[in-house]
């Protein structure tokens, strides 16, 4: 899962406290129990907790290019990053890791914020241009990767959850009713809103640019359908889809890890599974549900599928007893 956190005094310049830091990088350990990394340069600061999925010994972040003027802290997956790296490779960039990370350290140096543009994947990232002296936040297109921030009169602070921003704070933050009504209405607080007063959060498919002083967010992506000319027949239509849903498959299998599937009784993870065995059949499933006490229940469900696709499955029972002894010790 991976966190990510950070601090820029850009309107006042003066040094970050690397405590501060060490101490919004600790609200975020349960993301990443492998691994922490720290940046702290005048008045920057980045922390980072990884969870390692794709090259274990040589992702640490924060991540800097050779002559460390570029410095990147991201959580997430880049899955076109082999295509990536073989491509800034041709244009002279040398790697020094089998990383997805270093793939945005190059990028940016080749082609700056537009760096996102390239990125298929999911993310929420920090890169700090020393030379510019730039910090550009960003969230991937769909908003899979969340990231917070609070701009106050010293400066920006940030992080990959709210926790990470308080656990500075020396007073408590005070809930914004706007968004609680919001979130009563709707079941979530929309973006740029969160319930805490003065913390917002990206949208998707937006970056914040904070250079000169100033901190501004605009968005780097839009979703743009384009006309089919011509327009396809339904058994071409099933077909395009159907190797697109391959595609996005496999590419999110790329790991140096096992990986598992969250297997419910319906079609949506059945359809995953039954694609993840198009890349190989040991893969490990699992369910969690109430048994037969609750109506709409998924375990036996769930395991005739696991049984049909010949997956390793799991199956996890809670009553209420489990249930209520374990809610609290959930991080979220």
């Amino acid at each position: 899962m991976c966190g990510l956190c950070g601090q820029y005094n850009f309107s006042t310049e003066t040094p970050v406290d690397p405590q501060e830091i060490k101490r919004m990088t600790d609200a975020l350990a349960h993301r990443g129990p492998d691994d922490e990394g720290y940046y702290v340069s005048g008045s920057i600061g980045l922390g980072f907790r990884r969870l390692s999925i794709i090259d274990l010994l040589g992702g640490h972040q924060p991540m800097s290019d050779a002559e460390r003027t570029v410095h990147v802290v991201f959580n997430g997956e880049i899955y076109n990053f082999p295509e990536l790296k073989a491509e800034l490779q041709d244009y002279g960039y040398v790697f020094r890791t089998n990383s997805d990370t270093e793939v945005i350290v190059n990028g940016y140096k080749r082609w700056g914020n537009d760096v996102l543009d390239h990125l298929n994947g999911m993310f929420g990232l920090a890169v700090w241009d020393e030379k510019k002296r730039q910090l550009m936040l960003a969230r991937d297109r769909a908003g899979i990767k969340l990231l917070y921030y609070k701009i106050s009169p010293r400066g920006l602070k940030f992080g990959s959850e709210i926790r990470a921003l308080l656990a500075t704070e020396k007073s408590t933050s005070e809930m914004d009713p706007v968004s609680l009504n919001l979130f009563l209405r709707y079941r979530y607080t929309p973006s740029p809103l969160t319930l805490y007063q003065g913390i917002g959060k990206l949208a998707p498919g937006t970056r914040m640019i904070v250079k000169e002083g100033a901190a501004r967010i605009e968005r780097w992506w839009n979703f743009a359908p384009a006309p089919l000319d011509p327009m396809p027949s339904v058994q071409q239509a099933e077909e395009e889809l159907l190797e697109l849903y391959k595609r996005a498959v496999k590419r999110q299998l790329i790991s140096d890890v096992p990986v598992g599937l969250l297997l419910s009784g319906g079609l949506d993870s059945g359809l995953l599974l039954a694609l993840m065995n198009q890349s190989g059949k040991s893969w490990k499933t699992y369910t969690v549900g109430f048994g037969s006490s609750f109506r709409d229940d998924e375990l036996c469900a769930a395991a005739d599928t696991a049984k049909a696709l010949q997956s390793s499955h799991i199956s996890i029972e809670l009553d209420r007893e489990i249930f209520n002894t374990t809610l609290p010790e959930q991080p979220s």
